[in-house]
C-alpha cells in the first residue's frame, strides 16, 4: 500500500491537510462570533467614551440608582422573551458623569442573542450614580454583568 517513493507526497498531503483544518478551524470560529452590539441610547449626554472601552479613574465606581426597579425589568423582560433559559451576559457599559448610559456593548455572550439583546435594553435605559474622580463625577467604562435565572413552568394540578 505504502510505496516508499510517494513518501515526500504523503507527507505533502498530511501538512496541507493539517494546514487547512487549522486554518478552516480559525476562520470558523472567527465567524462564529458575534460581532459586538454597539447602542447609543438617544437621550444620552455627550461624554469621552470614545469607541473602545478604556479604562478611565475614578475613586468611586457607578452603581444603578434604582436597583430594585431595575431587578423587576429585568425579570419582566426575561419572562417574557425568555423564561426557560438562564445564563450571564457581560456588558461593556459607558456610564456619563450625569448618570446615564452613554453606550453599551457585549463583552461576554450569553449564547443566547435574546438574553443579549435583553441585557442591552436594560443596561441603556439605566439610570446610574455617576463614578467619582477627587470628588468630582465623571464619564467612566465598566464591566457590568447580567444574571438571567431560568424560571420554572407553572403546572396547574
Amino acid at each position: 500500500m505504502f510505496d516508499p517513493k510517494n513518501r515526500i507526497h504523503w507527507l505533502a498531503v498530511i501538512v496541507i491537510a493539517i494546514f487547512l483544518i487549522l486554518i478552516l478551524g480559525v476562520t470558523s470560529t472567527a465567524s462564529g462570533q458575534e460581532s459586538p452590539v454597539r447602542v447609543t441610547p438617544a437621550d444620552s449626554d455627550p461624554g469621552p467614551c470614545g469607541e473602545q472601552p478604556t479604562y478611565l479613574p475614578r475613586d468611586t465606581e457607578p452603581r444603578f440608582e434604582d436597583l430594585n426597579a431595575l431587578r423587576e425589568y429585568l425579570v419582566e423582560l426575561q419572562t417574557v422573551e425568555r423564561p426557560e433559559i438562564g445564563g450571564r451576559t457581560m456588558l461593556w457599559a459607558c456610564v456619563s458623569a450625569v448618570g446615564t448610559v452613554n453606550a453599551v456593548t457585549v463583552r461576554n455572550t450569553s449564547g443566547d442573542p435574546i438574553l443579549d439583546s435583553i441585557a442591552l435594553r436594560v443596561v441603556a435605559t439605566a439610570r446610574y450614580i455617576p463614578a467619582t474622580n477627587r470628588d468630582q463625577a465623571t464619564t467612566v467604562w465598566i464591566a457590568q454583568p447580567i444574571d438571567f435565572i431560568p424560571r420554572a413552568k407553572a403546572v396547574d394540578l
